[in-house]
This record gives C-alpha cells, sequence and structure tokens, in this order.
C-alpha cells in the first residue's frame, strides 16, 4: 500500500487566494474549497477506520487494512468529487462519517464537519453535536482518532 501524500495547506491556501482574486466559485467541484472538504472527509473515515481496528484488536480479531476503494460523491457546495477511503479485511467496518453507500453529502454535514474543527470543539463537544444533528452515535474516542488525523493539518494550515 502506498502512501498518501499529505495536504499541502501553503500550497492550497496560495492557489485558494488566487482563485478567489480570478473570481472562482468558492463551491462548486472546481471550487476553492472542494479540495479541503476531500481531504478533511478523508482523514475522518480514515480515523474510523483506525477506530474500529483498534476495537478488533482488544477481541484478539486479526482484522487489517487491506486496500481502498473510492466513490464518486455529490455536495451542494462542492460538487461531485472522488472520496477514498480504506477497507478492512473482515468487511465490518462501517463509516459513520460517509456510510459506504453514501452518495451525497448534505449541505449540512459540509458546513458542520469544517465548523467543528474550526472552532476547535472537543471531542465530547464534537460527539454530542454529532448525535444531536446527525443521530449518530459515536463515542469520544472514536471522535479522538478523527481529529488526531484532522487537528494537526488544521493547525498547520
Amino acid at each position: 500500500m502506498k502512501n498518501k501524500e499529505p495536504f499541502d495547506f501553503e500550497r492550497f491556501k496560495e492557489e485558494a487566494m488566487e482563485g478567489l482574486y480570478n473570481g472562482k466559485k468558492m463551491g462548486g467541484t472546481d471550487g476553492v474549497f472542494a479540495p479541503m472538504l476531500k481531504h478533511l472527509l478523508e482523514s475522518m473515515l480514515e480515523g474510523e477506520l483506525d477506530n474500529h481496528l483498534q476495537e478488533s484488536k482488544s477481541t484478539n480479531d486479526p482484522n487489517r487494512r487491506i486496500g481502498k476503494t473510492k466513490k464518486n460523491v455529490r455536495s451542494l457546495q462542492s460538487g461531485e468529487f472522488e472520496l477514498e477511503s480504506t477497507r478492512d479485511r473482515n468487511g465490518t467496518f462501517e463509516p459513520k462519517i460517509v456510510a459506504k453507500r453514501q452518495l451525497i453529502i448534505t449541505n449540512e454535514l459540509e458546513e458542520n464537519v469544517i465548523a467543528m474543527y474550526a472552532r476547535g470543539m472537543s471531542t465530547r463537544n464534537i460527539c454530542d453535536y454529532v448525535k444531536e444533528m446527525y443521530a449518530m452515535e459515536i463515542s469520544a474516542t472514536e471522535i479522538s482518532n478523527i481529529t488526531d488525523r484532522i487537528i494537526p493539518a488544521m493547525n498547520e494550515w
């Protein structure tokens, strides 16, 4: 499995500013924020899988990563883009932030995912927020695993 290059926030920032000055839209497939949303969602999916694999280890289950799967998802603000997520050997991983067969990401989810990190919410607050807004049960440990992947990149940006 080849390693994915880290998201280059400096390059993103330069391209975003240049695009906005040149009249590029903020939303849409070619919009300024589409690459950022893609990176955030993929990182969150990785965090969810990390948590799933940790739980598998605690039950002596030899589950592990086995590759990537890609799907095209659509959002109202960022248009259509390819989302890549890692699969597990046993096929027991059920992502919550973007479900296996989910092809449409709601406008609210996009805004709230970005807002959670931008506001520096604690894992407990994020957990409560996700439960309230999306009726999803996500543990503080899962949120922590997800934020461990996102926050360093966001701080760098």
